[in-house]
């Protein structure tokens, strides 16, 4: 299950580490219905918002070592419960939210590095011009009293104040993987939906595209509506002669 999705500002931060240490501050996740015990506040790494006078300070929730330290396939992984956003003109810091008990998977600031580069968004919008985009865990959705890696992921938004934090995919439906359409306010998803029911997922549940307008203030809703997911079971079974389980 794909939980760490592409980042300029990565959260899966490579580092040099011994195989078997690791720094939980909250145990497995937030617990939900309950008071979290932390160990105390741990600061990340600060990063610059573009050339603005805003740094974002994220709040570690666990650092989990894996793989060998000594190779490429080792390294650190990390999420966050929060994010500070410190304004370096006023002195002023704010919470990206101070009401919800979220982790946080990855935060993208400026898009990968080719959406980086000068002249890819010579035309059209630059939607990352004014956003931030996050992959969260929100909801417990196995209900197991835990937000964990077991649960979707939803894909969030704010400005780049960290203000106006809200929720641009529809609950149960958990993020594989997303990108902007380039010149466009539109993001394409893929994402898995608990098709069979049973809570869990995994590679049983079914992959259905969404597409969401950030500009629209509206979630993200399914790509192909019904009936055309229908006919094309209808020619998939006419072209090879498969029967399509409903």
């Amino acid at each position: 299950m794909l939980k760490q999705l592409l980042s300029i500002f990565t959260v899966s931060c490579l580092l040099s580490c011994s195989n078997n240490n690791k720094d939980v501050n909250i145990q497995k996740g937030i617990r939900t219905g309950t008071a979290a015990k932390a160990t105390a506040v741990l600061f990340s790494n600060p990063q610059v918002i573009d050339s603005s006078h805003i740094v974002i300070y994220p709040l570690i929730l666990e650092k989990t070592s894996y793989g060998s330290g000594f190779s490429s396939g080792g390294g650190e992984r990390m999420s966050f419960w929060n994010l500070i956003f410190y304004n370096t003109d006023n002195n002023t810091q704010h919470l990206l939210t101070d009401d919800k008990r979220i982790v946080i998977y990855s935060i993208n600031i400026n898009g990968n590095s080719s959406s980086s580069s000068s002249d890819a968004w010579s035309e059209g919008i630059n939607v990352y011009e004014n956003n931030i985009f996050y992959d969260v865990v929100s909801k417990d959705f196995n209900q197991n009293n835990y937000l964990d890696i077991d649960d979707p992921t939803y894909l969030y938004v704010s400005d780049k104040k960290g203000n106006n934090f809200k929720q641009l995919t529809p609950d149960n439906y958990n993020i594989t993987s997303w990108d902007v359409v380039k010149g466009t306010s539109k993001i394409i998803l893929q994402a898995q939906k608990d098709s069979n029911g049973d809570k869990k997922l995994d590679g049983n549940d079914e992959v259905i595209p969404l597409i969401v307008d950030v500009n629209t203030g509206k979630l993200a809703t399914e790509t192909f509506n019904q009936n055309y997911v229908d006919s094309l079971k209808q020619v998939l079974t006419n072209t090879w002669k498969i029967n399509i389980k409903k």
